[in-house]
């Protein structure tokens, strides 16, 4: 159903170019200029740094060794899912098929004006420089993944100088994949690199990099009741305004949530996008809380079961790095999804699990958990070991930004002393059993995670899937 409503919404749209001409190139000026947007776009937007650094150096403190490092990444910048798009396509049939002129904040559409959806095939898919709506698009996942790369060798470059053939693992969506090998690609031809490629499919139980895949009692509609609470009427308010501006279009509030969704996947595509102009600063902070609340109450906090599900990633996080003193490799790179990310983040204690999120209004002074801080697309979370004289510390960066643990942070750089971090993370991981609480018996006879240990001996190279 979708690939017929998404052809003739496409075919139909672009077949209108009276109203709308295409194939221009973007007006240099613009592009790369509306970083202040990426903040507000729930993870949907291009890569930035984690703002809230505390004023903490990110480098190794002096004195100190690093003795491993771990990530856990997300794919880069893509295009819309099939999902996201159909909102999008039915909202550009409306705007692209009106026939007169356009005025207030949508004028731009009168110029030349290129959709940034042209083909069919690049829902799901990461940007790139083939792909991308025009050259100087610095926002393609493709080149994030590559300069990530370079980022990746300039600070833990050390652990690899005398070790050039490690495995980086990643899950079998395409983009994550595609992900993975720019990756690679960044690292240059000094290396050999096995990239392991392990499956998503419900099948593979605990042995995973996406979790919530195989936890049949994960389920999207909870905390519906508390969802439903939140106000909506900001996009009420868009679409009543761009009618008026634009009388006969008769946008609906559907599709001034979609509009939001153009905006970011326009700036992985383009590098900029005239359909975020649309928006005033009340309707971004309003849009980005729902963001913050979906994900809170499904992927984080506010939903138990989530802490049962970021604890199987988390449990073989620990044992590598109770095991680090006796491994040759020092370097353990991954990369999955955002939701997978979020579960991780939860089950550490990395987010705020000490109060909910309300519906009823914006709790600016109280509010920590931002979606796209944690999330942007290209996201990484880093787990670091290092030794300074004879004891050894555990710090986290997320996006740039070092993330102390609030109650285990005395140590150099604001890190946790070893013995004082297994001692948290068994309390962390207290009461929580993966593969019973998610009921994963159902779909799965895997019980744990073995990739980072078999690889070596297991061939880990599941078909890619276009999600």
């Amino acid at each position: 159903m979708f690939k017929s409503l998404a052809c003739a919404i496409l075919c139909a749209s672009l077949a209108n170019t009276a109203a709308i001409p295409l194939g221009s190139l973007a007006d240099v000026d613009q592009i790369g200029s509306q970083q202040g947007f990426f903040p507000f776009l729930g993870g949907s937007g291009p890569y930035f740094s984690f703002p809230a650094n505390y004023g903490i150096s990110a480098d190794i403190p002096v004195g100190c060794t690093l003795t491993q490092v771990q990530m856990i990444g997300r794919h880069g910048e893509r295009y819309p899912t099939r999902s996201e798009a159909e909102g999008i396509f039915e909202a550009w049939y409306k705007i692209s098929n009106y026939t007169g002129k356009y005025n207030g904040s949508l004028s731009f559409l009168n110029y030349q004006y290129e959709f940034f959806i042209s083909h069919e095939s690049d829902l799901e898919m990461e940007t790139t420089l083939e792909n991308s709506m025009d050259v100087l698009n610095p926002y393609t996942g493709e080149m994030n993944a590559k300069r990530h790369a370079r980022e990746f060798l300039a600070r833990y470059g050390q652990l690899v100088e005398n070790y050039t053939s490690f495995p980086i693992f990643t899950s079998n969506s395409k983009r994550v994949h595609d992900t993975a090998q720019f990756f690679i690609d960044g690292l240059g031809n000094n290396f050999n690199i096995p990239l392991q490629t392990i499956s998503e499919a419900p099948s593979s139980g605990a042995n995973t990099l996406t979790a919530k895949g195989s936890c049949p009692n994960w389920s999207s509609s909870v905390n519906g009741d508390v969802l439903s609470k939140y106000s909506s009427d900001y996009l009420e308010i868009i679409a009543n305004r761009l009618n008026r501006e634009n009388k006969g279009l008769n946008l609906s509030k559907s599709d001034a949530n979609a509009l939001f969704s153009w905006c970011a996947f326009e700036l992985n595509a383009k590098g900029y996008s005239n359909i975020c102009e649309v928006f005033t600063a009340e309707e971004l902070i309003y849009y980005s809380y729902g963001t913050d609340l979906t994900s809170f109450y499904q992927n984080g906090p506010g939903y138990n079961l989530i802490k049962s599900i970021g604890a199987n990633l988390f449990n073989a996080t620990v044992k590598l790095l109770q095991e680090s003193a006796h491994m040759d490799q020092k370097v353990w790179l991954s990369f999955t999804h955002d939701s997978d990310i979020l579960n991780y983040l939860t089950t550490i204690g990395l987010v705020d699990d000490t109060r909910n999120l309300s519906a009823a209004h914006v709790p600016f002074r109280d509010h920590t958990y931002h979606k796209s801080w944690y999330i942007p697309q290209g996201a990484r979370i880093y787990t670091e070991k290092f030794q300074c004289s004879k004891e050894s510390y555990v710090r986290y960066v997320i996006n740039d930004a070092v993330a102390p643990i609030e109650t285990c942070s005395g140590g150099p750089g604001f890190s946790c002393q070893e013995n004082q971090f297994y001692e948290y993370a068994k309390e962390r991981l207290e009461g929580l059993n993966f593969y019973e609480d998610c009921g994963v018996s159902s779909v799965s006879h895997q019980r744990e995670l073995s990739f980072y240990w078999d690889w070596n001996t297991t061939k880990y190279n599941a078909s890619l899937v276009d999600e």
